[in-house]
């Protein structure tokens, strides 16, 4: 009997001990998008997102002039906001990322401009791209 006395409370520690244990494996949110960024020139595609929350943050080269902001949703839900500020700070473009369309940024300081991206559990693909209009030949 006094055999019994020491196999259940380790039994009983050892069944505690697993149910404790949570085996399921949480796997991250993919997010692997694709980017040019050159001076005066940005494009950037994200496809397959689900429920995606984050803030990415990305400089980019520009001359000041306004940009022309083409965006291409693609059964984009939840939300996921384009920021885009000049080299002083100062926000020149605030739009949702499910707006399809071409939009204007307006003119800023020239020099490292800053691209966020901030996505609140958003599912589906994302695109959008900054140019600047080429300068005119003489």
């Amino acid at each position: 009997m006094s055999r019994t006395r020491f196999v259940a409370p380790y039994a009983i520690a050892t069944l505690a001990l697993l149910a404790a244990c949570d085996t399921r494996v949480v796997t991250e949110p993919v997010y692997q998008p694709q980017i040019i960024n050159v001076r005066n020139d940005f494009a950037y595609q994200v496809v397959g997102l689900e429920e995606f929350s984050s803030d990415v943050v990305y400089a980019w080269e520009s001359d000041g002039r306004p940009a022309s902001v083409l965006q291409s949703p693609q059964v984009l839900t939840g939300a996921a906001t384009l920021f885009i500020s000049d080299g002083s700070g100062a926000q020149v473009y605030q739009r949702s990322l499910a707006e399809n369309g071409t939009f204007t940024t307006t003119a800023g300081t020239p020099g490292t401009w800053t691209v966020r991206l901030k996505f609140q559990e958003a599912t589906g693909s994302a695109t959008f791209h900054l140019s600047k209009p080429t300068a005119a030949s003489p």
